[in-house]
C-alpha cells in the first residue's frame, strides 16, 4: 500500500453548520511559547509544523488493513452506549476519543494492542476508566498537600504545565505506568495527546496534535517501513518490524540517523 496524499485543510461544523476549512498552520509559534515558555525552540518548531487533525475513521482504516494482513488480528469497536458508560465515569470527551473506542476497543489477541513505540498498549475502555479513577485520587491528594486548586489548573489552557494528571487527562495508552493521554482542557491545543512518564520530569509541549494525527503518522510509517519519532525522556526513532505476529519497534541507533532527525 503507498502513501496517501495531504489533504489542504480539515473541516468542522460552526454552530450554524456550515462547512469550515482549518488551516493547517493553525498553531504559531508564538501562541506555543504562550502556553509553555519554557519549550525550547526545536520543540515549538515540531509541534507548530506537524501532522495536523484529520480523520480517525480514514487513519484508522489505512492502519486496520495493515495491522490485520501482518499481525492477524481482529479488531471490535466498542457500542455507543459503552463508550458513553466511560465518559460519564470519567470526563467530558472529545469527538476524536469517542471515535477511536467506536473503531477500536479491543481485539481477538492482546498483541494487536501494542501498537506504539516503543510498546504502549491501546487501553480497554474498562482499563481508561480505572487509570483516569486513579489519577484522580492521586491528585486529589497531591494538590491537597499542595493546597493548590485543581479547577485553576483545569482552566489553563491545553498543553500547560501541571503537577498532577487533571480530571480532563484522558489516558488511552499504556507501557507500565508510562502514560499517553488527551488533554480536554480549551485553546488551540485542546485534544492533544501528551505523555505522562513514569519520573521525574518536565513539562513538555505535546507530542501530535490530535489523535487522529498520532495515528496518521503511525500509518505513514507503517506503510513505508520507516521509523517513527517518539519521545520518552528524550526523542529517539524506532523502526517497526513484525515478530511472531507481534508489531516490534526496534530503537534506531544514533549514528543511523541524520543530525536533523535527533531533535524531530
Amino acid at each position: 500500500m503507498g502513501t496517501l496524499p495531504d489533504v489542504d485543510g480539515a473541516y468542522i461544523a460552526d454552530p450554524h453548520h456550515r462547512l469550515l476549512v482549518v488551516s493547517h498552520h493553525d498553531l504559531d509559534p508564538h501562541t506555543l511559547r504562550q502556553i509553555l515558555p519554557a519549550a525550547d525552540s526545536d520543540d515549538v518548531h515540531r509541534l507548530a509544523t506537524s501532522t495536523p487533525p484529520t480523520s480517525i475513521e480514514h487513519q484508522w482504516n489505512r492502519l486496520r488493513l495493515l495491522l490485520t494482513t501482518n499481525l492477524r488480528v481482529e479488531y471490535v469497536g466498542a457500542s455507543a452506549e459503552d463508550v458513553a458508560v466511560a465518559e460519564d465515569a470519567t470526563c467530558p470527551w472529545p469527538a476524536e476519543v469517542r471515535e477511536l473506542y467506536r473503531h477500536v476497543a479491543d481485539a481477538d489477541d492482546r498483541r494487536g494492542m501494542l501498537l506504539l513505540p516503543p510498546g504502549f498498549e491501546l487501553l480497554s475502555l474498562e482499563r481508561v476508566v480505572q487509570v483516569h479513577a486513579l489519577w484522580q485520587r492521586l491528585a486529589r491528594e497531591q494538590m491537597h498537600e499542595a493546597g493548590d486548586d485543581i479547577a485553576e489548573e483545569m482552566a489553563q489552557p491545553a498543553g500547560s504545565p501541571t503537577a498532577v494528571m487533571l480530571p480532563g487527562f484522558i489516558p488511552f495508552a499504556r507501557r507500565d505506568a508510562d502514560t499517553l493521554f488527551v488533554d480536554t482542557r480549551h485553546g488551540p491545543l485542546h485534544a492533544s495527546v501528551n505523555l505522562w512518564p513514569d519520573q521525574d520530569w518536565v513539562h513538555r509541549l505535546p507530542l501530535w496534535r490530535s489523535l487522529s494525527a498520532m495515528l496518521d503518522n503511525l500509518a505513514s510509517c507503517l506503510e513505508r517501513n520507516a521509523p517513527m519519532a517518539m519521545r520518552m525522556s528524550e526523542w529517539a526513532r524506532y523502526q517497526p518490524y513484525v515478530e511472531d505476529d507481534q508489531l516490534v519497534w526496534e530503537p534506531v541507533p544514533e549514528r543511523c540517523r541524520p543530525h536533523s532527525e535527533t531533535s524531530s
